[in-house]
């Protein structure tokens, strides 16, 4: 008997191919939904499901009060000068509400959430010596905000240690929110608060003679008629430039549709955040002109600084719904309901 030849490789992947193709084919004719991608290939770990903290034992529960008491004794210094920072300085405010809004991130995305590894990974030490290194170099150089930063890499790989790398990748967000939490550089404050006094003057007068008050614009100062209008540094609107990034963030981090949508609204937090503070300094220069006593100015000028932020956030919340409506997510149909919608058209 001869022997049968085989079959070369090219000639198997083609029969291979050719019956992948008649299968997606016989699904698609059957109304079943489906994909030409290739299948992923399978993860390199195990991955098994956790439970949510609801179904957490006690023993789990002390592991993390004795790590957070840890974290906080190691870092009691820089949690004292950020929390200082809350208190004294306006333009950080809302860091009281950064940690549990990132809580609150991870608990909207939880059914995201890939699994945890079945061991300890230990490539999350490379992150966690990070956050040593930063720590030593933030005490040589008396920086105590690269001090804060260190918190990210440490609680980025202590994740991965615990929970694995896919379990990481899913926190990432989340740990990123609190670097909002961190007060800025110093130069970099005053850099960026001189820099926007500026903006808020020029634009502030524009619009001032556009509603038709005589404004003219010296230096950080404006100008009504015989009023003087001085822009201060706590009105450069750098409070609301870091609130309303922050507020743009945690809504990117929410949203579920593609990356651009969510950096078209991260990128209008800038333009937004230096369009209301020189509407707030244009609100205050015209009522200015009917308020003569000092305490009503000063009434004028702290409720002008609220209503700043409750616009500034409608007005973030009005342009993600727009975006919404403008570019609305494609329906996936099968070939079946799209035969259906061409007939019912014809």
């Amino acid at each position: 008997m001869s022997k049968r030849k085989k079959s070369p490789p090219a000639a198997v992947k083609r029969r291979r191919d050719r019956s992948a193709v008649a299968e997606q084919n016989r699904k698609l004719a059957s109304g079943v939904s489906t994909s030409l991608r290739p299948k992923p290939a399978k993860e390199s770990e195990p991955l098994y499901r956790v439970s949510g903290p609801g179904r957490w034992s006690m023993k789990v529960w002390g592991y993390l009060v004795i790590a957070a008491l840890i974290l906080g004794y190691v870092y009691w210094p820089t949690i004292a000068w950020m929390v200082d920072s809350w208190q004294n300085e306006p333009d950080y405010g809302h860091g009281w509400f950064v940690l549990p809004l990132a809580i609150y991130l991870c608990y909207q995305r939880a059914d995201k959430f890939p699994g945890a590894s079945s061991g300890v990974a230990w490539g999350g030490l490379a992150l966690v010596m990070l956050a040593v290194v930063m720590r030593i170099g933030s005490r040589m150089a008396y920086a105590d905000f690269f001090d804060a930063y260190s918190l990210v890499p440490l609680i980025a790989g202590a994740v991965w240690c615990l929970l694995g790398f896919r379990a990481m990748l899913w926190a990432l967000p989340a740990i990123l929110f609190l670097l909002f939490a961190v007060p800025l550089p110093y130069r970099m404050e005053s850099g960026l608060s001189w820099q926007l006094q500026g903006v808020a003057t020029e634009f502030s007068t524009f619009l001032l003679r556009a509603v038709g008050l005589p404004a003219v614009s010296e230096g950080h100062l404006v100008w009504i008629g015989d009023e003087k209008l001085m822009v201060e540094e706590a009105c450069s609107g750098l409070r609301i430039f870091v609130g309303m990034a922050a507020c743009a963030y945690f809504w990117a981090v929410l949203n579920d549709r593609h990356w651009s949508d969510r950096m078209v609204l991260c990128v209008a937090a800038v333009p937004l955040a230096l369009f209301v503070n020189a509407m707030r300094i244009v609100l205050i220069g015209v009522l200015y002109q009917w308020i003569e006593s000092p305490s009503g100015q000063h009434m004028v000028h702290d409720v002008s600084g609220y209503l700043m932020i409750a616009a500034s956030f409608a007005l973030l919340g009005a342009i993600s719904v727009y975006w919404r409506q403008v570019y609305k997510k494609v329906p996936v149909m099968t070939a079946r309901e799209t035969l259906r919608g061409s007939l019912g058209h014809s």
